[in-house]
């Protein structure tokens, strides 16, 4: 009952002489229509004085232009991959391109390169039988069969390691200096220069 009073107070009672398309309705139609209109002018006025100013779309504006600005700033990522022609052979030329330095400096880079190969792969080396050594000091005093065989499982996984790091060193440095890249099989069965220098 409540709901229907509270209906007919807010919808305005039309007469069913003018529903059927009359001269009156449209005059209706047209006032009301006014009326929003004059409403939606007027309503900027309970809005919050942030609203007033715009600050909404001026935030949104800022937004956009810093993002557009960091994108501009941001240095293009570069192809920090190394170019290899079909023959496997190194592209100097590309490879200096992409990394955006001469290509006098990328053999700088790869003089230096090849140098730490070697020094860490003669170092890893070295660890790994300076490990097996030290197996072989703990095994002697080692009174079971049993307790050499623990032992054996525990220095295998740290001799194992060195021995691949430097086997994968080596291989590094056999590839710059043949200047191209080599799988390990032909790295194993290179005659000559299989030494890292």
């Amino acid at each position: 009952m409540r709901e229907r009073e509270i209906r007919e107070q807010v919808l305005p009672q039309v007469d069913p002489g003018e529903q059927e398309g009359g001269q009156g309705s449209a005059d209706k139609r047209e006032r009301f229509k006014l009326l929003r209109r004059s409403a939606r002018g007027v309503g900027w006025l309970l809005a919050s004085p942030a609203e007033w100013f715009g600050i909404k779309s001026i935030r949104a504006g800022a937004s956009s232009i810093s993002q557009t600005y960091g994108d501009i700033r941001k240095p293009r990522s570069r192809d920090r991959r190394f170019k290899t022609q079909d023959n496997r052979v190194f592209d100097m030329v590309g490879t200096a391109f992409a990394y955006g330095i001469t290509i006098e400096e990328l053999e700088r880079r790869f003089a230096a390169r090849r140098r730490q190969t070697a020094l860490l792969a003669y170092g890893l080396f070295g660890l790994g039988c300076v490990l097996v050594l030290a197996w072989v000091c703990v095994a002697v005093r080692t009174v079971s069969d049993g307790g050499r065989v623990v032992l054996l499982l525990q220095f295998l996984p740290f001799l194992a390691l060195f021995y691949l790091l430097s086997f994968y060193q080596a291989l590094i440095n056999f590839q710059i200096r043949m200047g191209r890249a080599a799988s390990w099989l032909e790295y194993i069965s290179a005659e000559k220069e299989f030494l890292p220098r």
